[in-house]
């Protein structure tokens, strides 16, 4: 069965692109460059704040993700990843102007806690504020039977949305301890509100919190869809 072709509909932010594609190349033993999987990617930052729309502060992201989902398309992709939770509100709409298939980062992520992590009712969830309110989470955790644990209100706002896109955040300048320390924090707090696990909801997050930082495990939704993304690309082998 011949390999199918990767397309990454990215840009919200780079820096979560850059973690998705460094996990699907690092996800695969190779012995020499034309072992790895082919990728196309359009790193599109332009695409508008998705939080921003989910506010109704903001324009409406899915015009461009439409434009750059077609783009990947007929450039010859075979399915789309997107890393960026947040986009994944207009998924439904955006898969119905495509062809080709969309793996939803969500489902893989819940699909991964209910086979590894039976024994795991509450989780702590570090997202956006957009992705919080949309509920795309909490819907899917409430479904296997696992409630969602979240940062305060203030906490989430001068926390956590401080850390992803405030003047040091990482949208801003990238990974620092400044943010490292934010989100570390975060976690402390829901780990003392219950949380038996962390899920990293945001695709910046996974830049500053590691599984080993915690006392519980941290899950990254980037290095699942990695994972789900090599798994297609090679007819379901890993």
């Amino acid at each position: 069965m011949a390999e199918k072709i990767i397309g990454i509909l990215g840009g919200m932010g780079p820096e979560a692109t850059i973690d998705l594609f460094t996990k699907i190349v690092k996800g695969i033993k190779v012995k020499k460059d034309q072992d790895h999987l082919r990728i196309l990617i359009d790193n599109n930052p332009k695409i508008p704040d998705r939080t921003l729309a989910i506010q109704g502060k903001g324009p409406n992201p899915l015009p461009q993700l439409i434009q750059s989902a077609k783009l990947l398309e007929k450039a010859g992709a075979d399915f789309i990843v997107i890393p960026c939770v947040t986009a994944h509100y207009y998924f439904d709409p955006l898969q119905k102007r495509v062809k080709i298939p969309i793996l939803h980062i969500v489902k893989e992520t819940v699909n991964h806690i209910q086979e590894r992590f039976k024994k795991v009712h509450k989780i702590g969830l570090i997202a956006t504020t957009g992705t919080i309110q949309t509920g795309l989470f909490q819907k899917a955790l409430s479904a296997i039977g696992v409630d969602s644990i979240f940062p305060d209100p203030p906490v989430q706002k001068n926390w956590v949305m401080e850390a992803i896109y405030g003047e040091k955040g990482i949208k801003a300048i990238g990974p620092s301890e400044f943010n490292r320390y934010l989100i570390y924090e975060v976690s402390q707090r829901l780990l003392r509100q219950g949380a038996q696990a962390i899920i990293a909801g945001c695709t910046e997050i996974p830049l500053v919190l590691k599984d080993e930082d915690l006392s519980v495990p941290v899950i990254d939704p980037i290095a699942l869809l990695a994972q789900a993304a090599i798994k297609k690309a090679r007819g379901g082998k890993r």
